[in-house]
């Protein structure tokens, strides 16, 4: 609304000497002119106290703490022959910038395939028509089992691949059968036989339990009880991502891979790239990871807990409060262990 229009009010003056009779009265004396007074200064602006910038939504470094923008992330990773981004799962930062370093890849000449923690390996199929055309978006929702989430987290990679004619490697066992080898209680190999034929091609043909510092991180998180099992069903998961990237290298050494994953599988080089790097020891491997700041409105500084982590650092804002760790900020395993 724009502001009312300032007036100036003119006062009316009786003239000096005027009287109610009916006859004629002599004229009044003239008055002197007032000089008209000087306009008033304009009022001093209002100094307006220094206003804080934004808080920055996210900030990128170079593993050493270096600090660099996405371009120089980028750069930093896009020579590798698997980059595994390890995402917050969900986080709007993570989907924007998996988008951009899936686009210079495609870019730079070099074939690029993407490989996908969140789709299951019987769900290949379906996957494969829809990046053919041949079947709508909701087709592939419903059967790939898609969350409600999809469409702005990962459903933009999908359609960019189906756009550029890219591969994508629906990279996990069926969530389904790791939760059956976990509550068996049975060792691998027994697990495997007694499946049916038509499940054997969903499963890692091995698996193996480490015992290494991503063990020991695993269990502080899921704690001595639950922990212990879940590890058996979180490394068949890893084994069966890495089996499937290391697949289809070897039948495509050409082409190199982005794999997008949850980011406790992948941090500091270890889970999902340890089981890698025993397929497919000469392959050059990158990591980009997301990093949650310790609270909400705290800094997105590169903290010590981030050293060695990764190649590239993403500090983001958690949407919400992380539980307390006492091991520090730790990228968070999958939403629901297998």
């Amino acid at each position: 609304m724009r502001p009312p229009a300032l007036w100036l009010t003119v006062v009316l003056v009786p003239a000096l000497g005027a009287c109610a009779c009916p006859r004629r009265c002599p004229p009044a004396p003239r008055l002197a002119r007032a000089a008209a007074p000087a306009p008033a200064s304009p009022a001093p602006a209002a100094v307006r106290p220094a206003e804080r910038p934004p808080a920055r939504a996210e900030a990128w470094y170079l593993g050493d703490g270096t600090p660099t923008d996405l371009e120089g992330a980028l750069a930093a990773v896009s020579d590798a022959d698997l980059i595994a981004f390890g995402e917050l799962h969900g986080h709007p930062a993570g989907a924007a910038a998996q988008l951009a370093l899936l686009r210079r890849l495609a870019a730079d000449g070099r074939p690029v395939a993407l490989a996908m923690e969140f789709f299951e390996r019987d769900t290949q199929a379906v996957l494969d028509a829809y990046l053919r055309g041949e079947v709508p978006s909701e087709q592939l929702r419903k059967e790939a089992r898609l969350g409600p989430d999809y469409p702005h987290t990962h459903g933009p990679l999908i359609d960019f691949c189906r756009e550029r004619g890219i591969p994508v490697i629906a990279a996990n066992a069926p969530r389904r059968l790791v939760t059956a080898y976990r509550k068996s209680g049975a060792d691998f190999e027994a697990f495997r036989g007694a499946q049916p034929d038509g499940d054997l091609a969903w499963l890692p043909r091995e698996t193996s339990v480490l015992e290494d510092a991503y063990r020991e991180r695993f269990l502080a998180l899921m704690g001595p009880e639950r922990g212990p099992a879940f590890f058996r069903s979180q490394s068949l998961w890893d084994d069966a991502m890495a089996e499937a990237v290391a697949d289809f290298r070897a039948a495509r050494p050409a082409h190199r891979v982005l794999l997008i994953v949850g980011g406790f599988h992948v941090a500091h080089g270890e889970g999902t790239l340890t089981k890698y790097r025993l397929r497919r020891g000469k392959d050059e491997v990158r990591i980009l990871l997301m990093s949650p700041a310790p609270a909400p409105a705290s800094d997105l500084a590169f903290l010590p807990a981030d050293l060695g982590s990764a190649d590239v650092v993403l500090k983001v804002r958690m949407r919400h409060a992380p539980r307390p760790n006492p091991q520090g900020p730790q990228p968070t395993p999958p939403a629901a262990p297998p």
